[in-house]
């Protein structure tokens, strides 16, 4: 009878412990679920692997379409990165466990797309002789991770690349305007001294070879200033009242010229920025406003600034020539001069400076035009 009583109280014992190990795996479950994490669990010797309903899923597969096998998984993972798990978990366990077993690899998706995974894992059982018998651990879907990573790689040797290029914008501008001005110079000095003895003809091309190193000149020079626009940047607080009075005095003389009026509603005092970029931007916009006018109808631009959440939006607009739709895009890139503005001087380099300096402030810059009829300059700047 006491027998008796002794094995009923160890099945009494023995189904609470299994219900506590049940309760157990539920929340186990639950967590896994939650987190999207792969929990497995390996019998080495006998060659069977526990893999958790959430390992499977993480690739697309349902919990019944995958067997319990580490075949299962070697047959999904991508094979430049099999034979380095192979040298991994060999690695671990001639070192008997003391160093942590962790990797990053790659899985197929069922869809076919790439899974990046990272792999923790630790034997908790060995034999006599050091040969793992169980190992448990647990996967953790990295792709987004990933993604990131290689994006920030590939901004950052974009970045390199831009200082790389700029740097030998600034070297090479810089090395040519020396000869670039020994041939005009000499142009103009042959053209002076031997006036009475060089025919007509040589007289013109002497000309043409002047005029064309002047306007090779103009084209280093904006060149060189492209080059140096985000150099040493001071980032303080500008109050845009005052820059744009500023702009105004530099182009008096073509304001002048042209007739040109301006409407100019108040303007944020506490932009943040570098005032001398923000100075050329302006200056630019304004300054394209007032030349490219229709013939016999004065320039007239308008300048306002919205408030919004995050931002600032100015906006340019001026009744000038308009500018195609197609070319919307185009005209930012440096040295850009549509036909339309070939009697106009310029380098075609003024608003390829703007979209520099928009992006130096994380900014934004588009326009919308009418051919004849005029173009408005956006101007998106955080507060």
């Amino acid at each position: 009878m006491h027998d008796i009583d002794q094995i009923t109280n160890l099945k009494s014992e023995l189904t609470h412990v299994q219900n506590q190990l049940k309760q157990k795996e539920i929340i186990i479950d639950s967590i896994l679920e939650g987190t999207m994490a792969g929990f497995w669990d390996w019998y080495i010797q006998d060659n069977y692997e526990y893999l958790s309903p959430t390992f499977k899923k993480m690739f697309g597969y349902e919990d019944h379409e995958m067997e319990n096998s580490p075949e299962s998984w070697m047959k999904i993972m991508h094979p430049d990165d099999l034979n380095m798990v192979k040298e991994n978990f060999d690695h671990y366990i001639k070192g008997r466990g003391q160093e942590p077993y962790i990797t990053e690899v790659r899985f197929f998706h069922k869809n076919g797309s790439i899974i990046w995974v990272q792999c923790e894992g630790k034997v908790i059982e060995w034999d006599e002789d050091w040969n793992p018998i169980r190992m448990v651990g647990y996967h953790i879907d990295i792709t987004k991770r990933k993604k990131i990573e290689k994006e920030r790689k590939y901004t950052a040797q974009l970045e390199k690349k831009n200082q790389e290029l700029e740097k030998f914008a600034y070297v090479a501008s810089h090395d040519l305007q020396e000869p670039i001005n020994s041939i005009k110079s000499f142009a103009d000095l042959l053209s002076d001294d031997r006036a009475n003895q060089l025919s007509e003809t040589s007289k013109q091309m002497l000309g043409f070879i002047s005029e064309s190193a002047d306007r090779m000149g103009k084209l280093i020079l904006g060149l060189l200033e492209h080059s140096n626009i985000g150099l040493d940047r001071k980032i303080e607080t500008v109050d845009c009242n005052h820059l744009i009075q500023d702009v105004l005095q530099d182009l008096d003389k073509i304001i002048h010229d042209t007739g040109a009026t301006f409407k100019i509603d108040t303007l944020p005092k506490h932009l943040k920025g570098n005032e001398t970029e923000l100075r050329i931007l302006f200056q630019n916009i304004i300054s394209n406003g007032v030349k490219f006018h229709v013939k016999g109808h004065p320039p007239r631009i308008t300048i306002t600034c919205n408030l919004q959440p995050q931002h600032y939006l100015f906006e340019i607009t001026d009744n000038g020539i308009g500018i195609e739709k197609k070319n919307y895009e185009k005209i930012f890139d440096i040295f850009t001069k549509l036909n339309i503005y070939s009697k106009y001087e310029g380098t075609g380099i003024g608003l390829a400076h703007c979209k520099k300096i928009m992006d130096l402030h994380q900014g934004k810059i588009w326009l919308d035009s009418t051919q004849g009829e005029g173009t408005t300059f956006y101007l998106k700047l955080p507060k």
